[in-house]
């Protein structure tokens, strides 16, 4: 496409696809504050972007990023490590929201060091001192915050997948956000190119993986439940409670 026609960053954190065949099971899952709804109410709507968005990736995206990905290794770290670094004020941000001062003192410094001896953050210096870029945004604070606790999924046109609360959370980070102007004074224009080459290198360091997905028996169910446990290893800091199921017993028809 968390670029895409899907904007795989959850490719990452890739699940088992779902069988197609029928299953009739007695299941008792036991998940504690589960953070994302289970149903996909928006299914139909999901299903016709996701495949509007496999002919954009085909036709346009995927002959962009490839030719994008010839540039030297060097030139796409940079890229990658500067539009990272405009990220970690909000970061910073979001977690004091979400009562998180070592990692918001963390992002806080990464965005410093970075922004200084890291020339602007084309080289990530914070990273070789321990201090790890991690991801805070407002729908992750609308969770912790108990406002939104079961998210549903979404497509969106060129730009992939999010759940509900991601998208407004996103759409109220980028009113907010600290960098501009205080660090960037840019127009309405300029934000919107600077979101679009986020999404393009995100997009570009996991394009080889796209054909992957279409190999699945349903590639739309396997994007979906990989996106949603992305989103979720985001909320619990990598670190997601189990689940624990009862009476495992599944009926295949």
């Amino acid at each position: 496409m968390k670029n895409k026609f899907y904007l795989i960053p959850f490719l990452f954190f890739l699940i088992s696809c779902s069988n197609t065949q029928k299953i009739n099971s007695d299941i008792e899952l036991q998940v504690i504050k589960e953070p994302m709804n289970t149903e996909d109410p928006f299914e139909g709507y999901n299903r016709g972007i996701y495949s509007f968005n496999i002919v954009f990736n085909d036709y346009i995206g995927e002959p962009i990023a490839n030719l994008y990905n010839k540039l030297p290794n060097f030139i796409l770290t940079g890229f990658s490590n500067v539009f990272q670094n405009l990220g970690e004020p909000l970061n910073t941000i979001n977690s004091i929201l979400q009562g998180k001062p070592r990692v918001a003192g963390s992002s806080f410094i990464r965005f410093f060091l970075n922004s200084t001896v890291g020339i602007f953050g084309l080289i990530d210096v914070a990273q070789k001192t321990g201090l790890k870029h991690q991801k805070e945004d407002l729908g992750q604070t609308f969770y912790e915050w108990g406002l939104w606790q079961k998210s549903s999924f979404i497509m969106m046109p060129f730009v992939g997948p999010y759940t509900t609360r991601e998208l407004l959370g996103s759409l109220a980070d980028s009113i907010y956000n600290p960098i501009y102007p205080n660090i960037i004074e840019t127009t309405t224009k300029g934000r919107i190119l600077i979101f679009t080459g986020i999404k393009f290198i995100d997009y570009a360091k996991v394009i080889h993986l796209a054909d992957e997905i279409k190999k699945q028996p349903d590639p739309y169910i396997f994007m979906r439940e990989s996106y949603l446990q992305y989103r979720t290893n985001l909320i619990f800091d990598g670190n997601p409670p189990e689940v624990e199921i009862d009476n495992f017993d599944f009926d295949f028809e």
